[in-house]
């Protein structure tokens, strides 16, 4: 009985990774083995309570907290492109342009004026597909 509700909490988990049916599932499986030590259903309930209180609040925020580590001040995907230099492929302007970005080439606009194409200048933000720049400087 134990390993069953064990296994159907370690499937639950699966689908929410959030370590709440893991802390669950190791308690049920501290009470299994309390039952394969011939331990009654009173002492199989204690050692699940116990086990289920020490994972939740001492295991659990342990590995949360590995588990949801990330770099600080590390910018990946399109923030990782703000700030970056570019070259200008076409003219630029407030409505239109290409920049090459990062050995792409990008659909680019300006905040206003224009940018001759040539000309070096500095992504200050990404609006979906467009970079939006000025003249580096």
């Amino acid at each position: 009985m134990w390993l069953a509700a064990g296994s159907a909490l370690l499937v639950a988990e699966m689908l929410t990774v959030d370590l709440l049916f893991a802390s669950l599932a190791f308690s049920a499986f501290m009470a299994a083995i309390a039952n394969a030590l011939g331990y009654n259903m009173a002492v199989q309930g204690f050692t699940f309570g116990v086990a289920a209180i020490l994972s939740l609040f001492i295991l659990r925020p342990i590995a949360l907290k590995h588990l949801k580590k990330t770099t600080p001040n590390f910018a990946t995907n399109v923030d990782a492109l703000v700030g970056a230099d570019a070259l200008a492929l076409t003219d630029v302007n407030d409505l239109s342009g290409q920049v090459k970005l990062n050995g792409e080439t990008w659909s680019a606009r300006t905040q206003s004026g224009e940018i001759a194409s040539g000309s070096r200048v500095e992504v200050l933000s990404i609006e979906g597909a467009t970079a939006v720049i000025k003249l580096r400087g």
